[in-house]
């Protein structure tokens, strides 16, 4: 397959220490993994729902330790996803709509750098607490309810110019635009650190935590089951086809230790009228907070 596309390189960042530390293993891994190896091969079955709850629920909730000027002058309402309660965040009062979407383990207001600049271009900021996130409610979630979640939350502020989607919230904002709401029409799209193939996603958390090949077999059938299709059909470099989206940036570190810097260039050789903004050691999270990164988002947005 031929395929174009623009790439944008930033100077490296040679400021390394300013990087936030990889979070350390929780104490319990393994244990986890010592119960899976040790059971999983008498019940497999028992040990993949076991494994999926575990991939399911965040470990954390994302708090802000200080607030600050954008937090403040945030409009905060309720919307609803399946009988329930979700957070959601405004800020300014254009007509033209910009979403955010979040990652795993973060909240809506963790994109706020985007919101002055965007504002001051005249456009409507909003930010959600995905499910099970924030100050949204549950203690699980998966790619299908964050879609949820996000066709939700479009269908209660009308039409999105664009969506700013960041790791895990790009890959759910995909799926939600090929398959949940193939209707709705998207003008920018900026993929930030986002993981492509889901299967890719499962096979490194079943190394990551030991899983036998029975449970990981338990396990693929559960995803399946959930989802409605087959893993290896839940892949962003493969949607192309299947979203209304007029244009689309791409934004990865090549030192990303999160999310790997070739799931981005597997989108950008499989997507028609896409950029890729490459920056080289700001790694997963500081990438959503590089003024340069904003500026460039920014300007793709409003041009």
């Amino acid at each position: 397959m031929s395929y174009t596309y623009e790439v944008i390189q930033l100077p490296p960042n040679t400021n390394k220490k300013a990087l936030p530390p990889k979070p350390k293993e929780p104490f319990y891994f393994n244990l986890v993994r010592f119960a899976f190896s040790s059971l999983g091969p008498i019940f497999p079955k028992q040990a993949a729902k076991i494994a999926y709850k575990l991939f399911s629920t965040p470990r954390m909730r994302a708090q802000h330790r200080k607030s600050d000027s954008i937090i403040e002058k945030a409009k905060v309402f309720d919307f609803m996803y399946a009988g329930r309660l979700l957070k959601a965040y405004e800020w300014g009062s254009g007509e033209k709509i910009v979403l955010l979407i979040h990652g795993w383990e973060s909240r809506g207001t963790a994109l706020r750098s985007f919101v002055p600049d965007l504002v001051k271009q005249g456009f409507r900021v909003v930010a959600i607490d995905g499910p099970a996130h924030g100050n949204s409610y549950g203690k699980q979630t998966n790619l299908l309810h964050f879609g949820g979640a996000i066709r939700a939350i479009i269908n209660q502020v009308g039409d999105v110019h664009s969506i700013i989607a960041h790791s895990f919230g790009g890959a759910s904002t995909v799926f939600t635009l090929s398959n949940l709401a193939p209707e709705v029409k998207i003008d920018r799209l900026v993929l930030i650190a986002v993981p492509s193939a889901l299967e890719r996603v499962v096979d490194h958390y079943v190394k990551f935590i030991k899983l036998p090949g029975s449970v990981h077999k338990e396990l693929n059938k559960i995803f399946e089951k959930i989802i409605g299709r087959p893993l290896n059909e839940v892949d962003v470099s493969k949607a192309n086809d299947s979203i209304q989206v007029s244009k689309t940036l791409l934004v990865h570190d090549r030192e990303d230790t999160v999310v790997p810097f070739a799931a981005s260039e597997s989108i950008a050789k499989n997507w028609d009228n896409i950029s890729f903004l490459i920056t080289e050691g700001y790694g997963h999270y500081n990438l959503i907070k590089n003024p340069v990164v904003v500026d460039r988002v920014v300007c793709f947005i409003s041009n």
